[in-house]
């Protein structure tokens, strides 16, 4: 199954970078979830009337957080090509937006002290006249800004 970026692009568009969510934008989901799992195995160590019931519901409910994260960081794309940036959210309900090289105006990254050591931050790109919402932790922001200068800096000396 190919992503939805790829099935929108142009003859002749070809992809220059791809970004993904960063997995620690998910960091609390997945200690949740594994929290979940400690408390099952604890509920199931005490062996009470009830405990395989309640571990039951708390390890389901732990894989049911974890799958949540890990669907939403996969169903998320941020894409560079040399025309455009494409941005796209969602699984069953899918939000997409797109704007081309030459209505980009800036790209800005935003990094905590955490994202600038574990290499995450948030992306806007400013457009004319409009600007796409920030775009939470993406992985290896500063690549993304590398590669749209170096794509948009020949086009715009023409």
């Amino acid at each position: 199954m190919s992503s939805y970026v790829e099935s929108v692009l142009a003859p002749g568009e070809r992809i220059v970078h791809r970004c993904a969510v960063s997995h620690w934008n998910f960091a609390l989901s997945y200690l949740i979830g594994v929290l979940c799992f400690v408390g099952a195995a604890a509920v199931a160590y005490m062996k009470w009337e009830r405990s395989p019931l309640v571990a039951a519901a708390l390890t389901v409910a732990g894989v049911i957080v974890i799958l949540v994260a890990l669907i939403r960081r996969g169903t998320t794309e941020l894409v560079l090509t040399d025309r455009r940036i494409i941005a796209k959210r969602g699984f069953i309900t899918r939000a997409t937006v797109e704007m081309t090289l030459a209505k980009v105006e800036s790209l800005h990254v935003n990094q905590g002290l955490l994202g600038r050591v574990l290499n995450y931050g948030d992306v806007t790109v400013v457009g004319t006249g409009s600007s796409l919402e920030p775009l939470r932790g993406i992985s290896g922001p500063l690549e993304l800004r590398r590669r749209l200068g170096e794509i948009a800096g020949p086009a715009r000396t023409d």
